[in-house]
């Protein structure tokens, strides 16, 4: 890895804010913002869960998707122990699969879909703030818009994907939405990390967000 530059630090830090922004409005607890220090030439920093981040300038460490425990049963048995998404469109072309996704409750089915805006939001974010068309490609050079791809057949609907990718953008070019992203960005820039006071920087939960659908 080169060192990081100032602009890239920038990109980074809008990045982690629109992670931190989306996964708010979706009502996903962001416990941890951090952003590597310019001219550094690598960046490693531990994570709660006993994982270490490597090879990136920056993170955002957010709460994890509760998965049914019937659902986390049936996998185990299946022999696949990812309950982030990995592994699972083979699995649920089955007909046992399919019922299984289908048995999730409304509320399960909108925390997947706040965490599959929530992840899709830092590289819309950071392609927003580059004056790029936006591009969330689950072959393109993004990890989390494959994370989100992955967690889109946990949604009955095979259009999941495609809506939270829309939804995605056009909450980020909302007014309201694009100031708190570029304000917390700011602060994890001047400050390298935020835990402390962070809650307070993030939107509120919006009630049922996001939505079935591509709509707002």
């Amino acid at each position: 890895m080169t060192p990081l530059t100032h602009a890239q630090r920038r990109a980074t830090c809008i990045h982690e804010a629109g992670h931190a922004v989306a996964f708010a409005l979706g009502g996903v607890s962001v416990y941890r913002l951090e952003v590597a220090d310019e001219g550094a030439a690598a960046w490693r920093t531990d994570i709660r869960n006993g994982r270490m981040c490597t090879g990136l300038w920056g993170l955002c460490e957010k709460a994890d998707l509760v998965l049914p425990r019937q659902f986390l049963r049936w996998l185990m048995n299946e022999g696949c122990l990812h309950p982030d998404g990995k592994g699972h469109p083979q699995l649920l072309q089955r007909a046992e699969g399919r019922a299984q996704v289908e048995g999730f409750s409304a509320r399960q089915q909108r925390e997947i879909r706040a965490q599959m805006v929530g992840l899709m939001a830092g590289p819309a974010a950071e392609q927003l703030f580059r004056g790029e068309t936006v591009r969330l490609c689950p072959t393109g050079e993004f990890d989390e818009v494959r994370q989100a791809e992955d967690l889109s057949w946990l949604l009955p609907a095979r259009d999941a994907f495609d809506h939270a990718a829309a939804l995605t953008v056009l909450t980020l070019q909302r007014p309201d939405v694009w100031a708190a992203v570029e304000h917390v960005a700011g602060e994890l820039e001047r400050a390298g990390t935020l835990t402390r006071g962070l809650r307070g920087l993030l939107p509120a939960a919006l009630p049922g967000w996001p939505p079935d659908g591509a709509g707002p």
